[in-house]
This record gives structure tokens, C-alpha cells and sequence, in this order.
């Protein structure tokens, strides 16, 4: 795999466990917690954090200074491994190309500067084991939402359910006019305000591809692969859902709710 380019205002640096790429500004800040611990143990140390399940424990933590985008959170996740290879490297990837955190942070300024609403990042890091190596990165913590999969389950009523695959499908639609193809878009990594007026965000770019241009088979694959994380979480009512029912609902305009 070819290695990735560090977006410009970052900085690639080595720590005693392996290397770092971060927003220049927070670059002495990770560094000294980067001497003698990790970013997500720093994080998991916080006593005013706010834990949150998921593949990779992720933990929102006060900033130590303001964010890229001045924001006072910070999201810290550490990496773990999905689907089947969970069961055999849990949070470890092998070494070779580009690491999974400075991956995603290319992939999100890339994103970013392409419209695309995904929280800014801060800083990347890999803790070297022999062939392999673990991961954490963090991200500015977006306030006050929510992800798709959990509002879909609070919705009662068909209006609110609307609005949220409305402003879901907005998404997919504003992702691959930009050209991101998002390999893993589910109803977990979508992010949602509870204005309804407010587009969508969207995060766990790790495995995005951001293209040359604009890609209508790129959201075709986001859209399938959103329709089938629906499709599993079911209504609050526990009613089955089938696919072309979401279809329909994802090809709603927000705006014309």
C-alpha cells in the first residue's frame, strides 16, 4: 500500500512506542503524553469523561487547549479489529504502508476540504509490537448528537423516523457527489443533532476512499450497505423492515419534509 501524504497543518513525529502525526498546535501537548503513555490511557484517566460503546472504546474527554475547529471535547478511540479477524489480532494491525490512524486523518481533512461534515482531527498514534502495531486517534467531539442507529430506536412516530433517513440519505448523496466512498457507512457512524433542519455527520473514516471526482456507484455501495445496519436495528415497535421500504426513505429529500 502506497504510503499516505500528512495534510498540511499536521506533523509526522516519532514517540518512544512508535510514531505520531498531529494538528501542529497540539503537537508539544501530545508529545509529552506520548513519552510514557498512549492517548486513549491518557484519556481513560480523565475524571470528567464520558464513555461510549463501541467496536473501539471511544472516550470524550476535556480539551487540553481548543481543537482545530475551537470545539472543547475531544473524541479518543482506540482501535480494534471487526467481523473475523477480531477473533485473532483483537487491536492489532501489521506493520506496511500507511498506519490506520494517519490514514483516517488524510482521509478527513481530504474529506473536509471536499464539504463533507466529519469531525476535525488531532492527533494519530501506533505503539509498536515486533510485526505489528496498536492504534489510537483523536478527533474533536461533536456536541449534542446522536448516531442514526439510536434515534431510529427512539422514533415513535413516522414523521421523526422520516426525518432522520431524510438527512441520512442527504448524506450519502453529498458523499458521493464529492467523491468519498465510505467502505463501512452504517447506522452507527452517522451522527445526527436533534434539529432536524441540521445536516448529517459522519465519522470512522479509516477505510474511506476518497476518489477523483464525483461517483454515483460510490453511493450505491454506501446506500446498500447503510439499507442492510437498518434493516438489522428494526423499528422501536420491533416491526421488520425490508429493504425497499428504506430505499424509499433514504430517496427522501430533508427538505421536502
Amino acid at each position: 500500500m502506497a504510503s499516505v501524504p500528512t495534510p498540511d497543518g499536521y506533523l509526522r513525529r516519532r514517540h518512544p512506542g512508535g510514531d505520531a502525526v498531529t494538528w501542529a498546535a497540539a503537537a508539544d501537548w501530545a508529545e509529552g503524553v506520548l513519552e510514557n503513555d498512549t492517548l486513549h490511557g491518557w484519556a481513560s484517566r480523565q475524571s470528567d469523561r464520558v464513555d461510549f460503546p463501541g467496536r473501539g472504546q471511544v472516550h470524550s474527554v476535556p480539551a487540553p487547549l481548543p481543537g482545530p475547529e475551537s470545539r472543547m471535547r475531544w473524541a479518543v478511540r482506540h482501535y480494534r479489529r471487526g467481523g473475523a479477524m477480531a477473533m485473532h489480532m483483537e487491536d492489532r494491525y501489521m506493520r506496511g504502508g500507511t498506519p490506520r490512524p494517519f490514514r483516517e486523518i488524510a482521509a478527513i481533512e481530504a474529506s473536509r476540504a471536499r464539504g463533507i461534515r466529519t469531525p476535525a482531527p488531532v492527533a494519530g498514534a501506533t505503539y509498536v509490537q515486533n510485526v505489528s502495531y496498536r492504534c489510537d486517534l483523536v478527533t474533536e467531539a461533536v456536541p449534542d448528537v446522536r448516531t442514526l442507529a439510536d434515534l431510529l430506536h427512539d422514533h415513535d412516530g413516522t414523521r421523526g423516523w422520516l426525518r432522520s433517513m431524510a438527512r441520512a440519505g442527504d448524506l450519502i448523496r453529498l458523499l458521493g457527489e464529492a467523491g468519498v466512498y465510505h467502505v463501512d457507512l452504517n447506522a452507527r457512524n452517522i451522527l445526527l443533532s436533534d434539529d432536524h433542519g441540521e445536516p448529517a455527520w459522519v465519522v470512522d473514516l479509516d477505510r474511506a476512499r476518497v476518489l477523483d471526482g464525483p461517483s454515483t456507484r460510490a453511493a450505491e455501495r454506501m446506500e446498500l450497505r447503510l439499507v442492510r445496519s437498518i434493516v438489522k436495528i428494526g423499528t422501536p415497535t420491533g416491526e421488520h423492515l425490508g429493504d425497499q421500504e428504506v430505499m424509499r426513505a433514504l430517496a427522501t429529500r430533508n427538505s421536502e419534509l
